[in-house]
């Protein structure tokens, strides 16, 4: 197998991000830099407790705005979720 042969998707990170004394729990998105020039982009959610898990509250916002989930990975401390957006498919992180 070569490597080009696999398919390549958009990388979104998941993290949840504890209170403070001033914040209540967030949620926050980030899509890692892809070029040299690129910039790592993020946005930060506050926490649905209504929802009760960071990965489904992180799903359903990307889904509602248009980003194709594929697949899922986990690490400690994070989430990952891999979308197939590219080309005229393509949106920003927002």
């Amino acid at each position: 197998m070569k490597i080009h042969e696999i398919n390549n998707y958009r990388k979104f990170n998941i993290k949840y991000l504890g209170p403070t004394n001033y914040r209540g729990a967030r949620v926050k998105i980030t899509e890692p830099a892809r070029y040299n020039n690129d910039k790592a982009k993020s946005i930060i959610l506050s926490y649905d407790y209504k929802i009760g898990e960071m990965g489904q509250q992180a799903l359903n916002y990307l889904i509602d705005k248009g980003f194709k989930p594929v697949a899922r990975c986990s690490e400690y401390g994070f989430y990952t979720i891999l979308c197939d957006n590219w080309g005229e498919n393509f949106i920003e992180l927002t």
